[in-house]
């Protein structure tokens, strides 16, 4: 059964890209948020759906199946969900075709892993890199984790002993750890990067503080080392330090700014701020320390730039580059926050962004001087 409805789940899938694809994503002016004429924090910046999507078909068959070997030389993203971004490269696992997209964030080009490129996974869900390069990615019906280094495999960890269902992972640089969200066993397990010997388990099935029900991503924060964790279906995001220690917890069940219905994926940026996805309400809310709402962005859509459905992994990098994945509709899209660090690194571009004025308000703006000099004119 499980089986008939995720077939069904790619097939309406597929045939909404396949309606799309000979659309182009919708061109418009600057998105900001908040809006015109408030200062902006925020900048959506573009939308990847993979490459050449336009000019070659997949075979609906290949896709629905997962065989993309014969058409993964311009593969649709189908449902993506864990996403890093590295030397200019979007990576995306496609948990419906079982392949990273690796996505040239300039030129659009895409390399693939997976599908007979160099891997093969059985059900792929998050990305993360050490400093090496070294790429890891979660299999969840595998139940391990698998490093590859330009495309070639160099280790394995855990089996089915050692997880039940590992999703959401992440790689804290400095202290040289690994940590892994595994969702069916309701904690977060952390490891030792160099000789991958487990370090220390978070959590058991339940709502008291350290405790999780369905977890699901994790992030961590570059300034202190701490971790975030989003407790999916405890409706919370919990905060711990380096050893595990829970610090704080953020949310609560409801509608309001501030609740979750269903959080998944989660980010950090430079300056501490939480970044939540909620694939409920298709918006991401941004959090301070005290676990204060400071603002939100997105809604649900399926093609205008910051709309979602079903939203669902997310990264923010040191630059403060948020990437995320659109779910249901078969996309990736990418935000810029205007951090201090940000304005400090890009002034011109900064500006820029301060500075623009709708195209519509110029206009207005136009025809109300032309108005006024009428006037002026006639007296």
């Amino acid at each position: 059964m499980k089986l008939i409805l995720a077939v069904l789940f790619i097939f309406m899938q597929l045939m909404f890209i396949g309606c799309s694809t000979k659309v182009k994503e919708i061109k418009q002016e600057m998105l900001a948020f908040p809006p015109y004429p408030d200062k902006p924090r925020i900048v959506y910046l573009d939308t990847y759906r993979g490459e050449n999507v336009e000019e070659e078909e997949t075979n609906l068959l290949d896709s629905i199946t997962g065989d993309t070997s014969k058409k993964v030389q311009n593969p649709l993203i189908v449902k993506p969900y864990g996403v890093a971004f590295k030397n200019g490269k979007i990576y995306v696992v496609d948990t419906g075709t079982r392949v990273v997209f690796i996505i040239d964030e300039k030129t659009k080009k895409v390399a693939y892993l997976g599908a007979g490129q160099g891997a093969s996974f059985v059900s792929p869900v998050s990305i993360a890199f050490d400093k090496d390069g070294i790429m890891y990615i979660s299999d969840i019906l595998a139940k391990k984790i698998t490093g590859y280094q330009e495309g070639t495999l160099v280790f394995t960890l855990g089996s089915r002993l050692d997880f039940t269902a590992p999703t959401g992972i992440a790689i804290d640089k400095e202290l040289h750890r690994l940590y892994v969200v595994d969702t069916k066993a309701h904690d977060v397990k952390a490891y030792d990067l160099a000789t991958k010997k487990l370090l220390y388990k978070v959590g058991k099935r339940g709502n008291a503080h350290g405790e999780f029900n369905f977890p699901t991503n994790i992030a961590i924060d570059r300034r202190n080392n701490n971790f975030v964790v989003t407790d999916t279906q405890n409706f919370r995001v919990q905060i711990f330090d380096k050893d595990g220690k829970f610090i704080k917890s953020i949310g609560k069940v409801g509608d309001r700014p501030g609740d979750f219905a269903r959080p998944k994926g989660v980010g950090i940026d430079s300056e501490g701020h939480i970044y939540v996805a909620d694939s409920a309400f298709n918006n991401v809310q941004v959090f301070n320390q005290e676990g204060e709402i400071m603002t939100y962005f997105g809604h649900a859509g399926f093609v205008e730039p910051a709309t979602f459905r079903l939203i669902s992994g997310m990264y923010i990098d040191e630059n403060d580059k948020l990437i995320i994945a659109d779910g249901f509709s078969g996309r990736v899209q990418s935000f810029q926050y205007l951090s201090e660090k940000w304005q400090k690194n890009n002034p011109l571009k900064y500006k820029e962004y301060v500075d623009y004025t709708p195209k519509a308000v110029l206009e207005r703006e136009r025809k109300e001087k032309e108005k006024q000099t009428k006037k002026d004119g006639d007296k």
